[in-house]
C-alpha cells in the first residue's frame, strides 16, 4: 500500500469529505467566543446610557426638582409664597468620576442661611420657610465648574407675596 492511499487516512474521514483542519477550527471559536463577549459588552453599555439618559424617578412628589451639573442648574429660577414651607429636591446628575468636584453639587443661598450638598447621582430633599418678606435671592454651587464666579452654576429664588 501506497501512503497516500484512502486506507491511511485514519478511521474518522469519510470519503470524499476532507478532515477539518485544527487551526480553522480554534479560529471559529475564538471568533464566536469574541463575537459573544464584544455584544456582552455593547449591551452593558447600552444598559448604562439608558439608565443615564432617562428621566430620574423624584423622591418626592411635592418638591421642587432642581438638578445639577457641570452644565448648570435646572431649572436655574423658580418661585416660593412668601412664609411657606418649601421642599427641594436637589439632584447631582454628575458621576464620581467628574473631574471638578468629583461628581458633588451645592445649593447655597447665603441670605437664607442655606448650605446644601448633594454627592455623585443622587438626590436629597431639603426644607426651608421661605421668608416672610418677598425678595430675589441668588443661589449657587461653590463646589466645582468655576462656582459663584460661573453663570451657569448659579440660580434664582424669587419670594412672592
Amino acid at each position: 500500500m501506497n501512503k497516500h492511499s484512502p486506507s491511511n487516512r485514519g478511521a474518522a474521514s469519510r470519503p470524499g469529505q476532507p478532515k477539518p483542519r485544527p487551526a480553522a477550527r480554534g479560529r471559529r471559536l475564538r471568533s464566536l467566543g469574541f463575537g459573544i463577549l464584544a455584544a456582552a459588552i455593547a449591551l452593558a453599555a447600552l444598559g448604562l446610557v439608558a439608565a443615564r439618559l432617562l428621566p430620574s424617578s423624584p423622591i418626592s412628589a411635592d418638591a421642587i426638582q432642581v438638578k445639577a451639573s457641570m452644565g448648570g442648574f435646572s431649572p436655574d429660577s423658580f418661585s416660593v409664597k412668601a412664609g411657606s414651607t418649601v421642599s427641594i429636591e436637589l439632584t447631582s446628575l454628575d458621576t464620581q468620576f467628574h473631574s471638578d468636584g468629583g461628581g458633588w453639587h451645592e445649593m447655597a443661598i447665603d441670605q437664607l442661611g442655606i448650605d446644601w450638598k448633594v454627592g455623585p447621582e443622587s438626590s436629597k430633599v431639603f426644607e426651608f420657610t421661605a421668608p416672610a418678606t418677598p425678595g430675589t435671592y441668588t443661589w449657587y454651587c461653590g463646589i466645582c465648574c468655576g462656582g459663584r464666579a460661573n453663570p451657569t452654576m448659579q440660580g434664582t429664588l424669587t419670594v412672592t407675596a
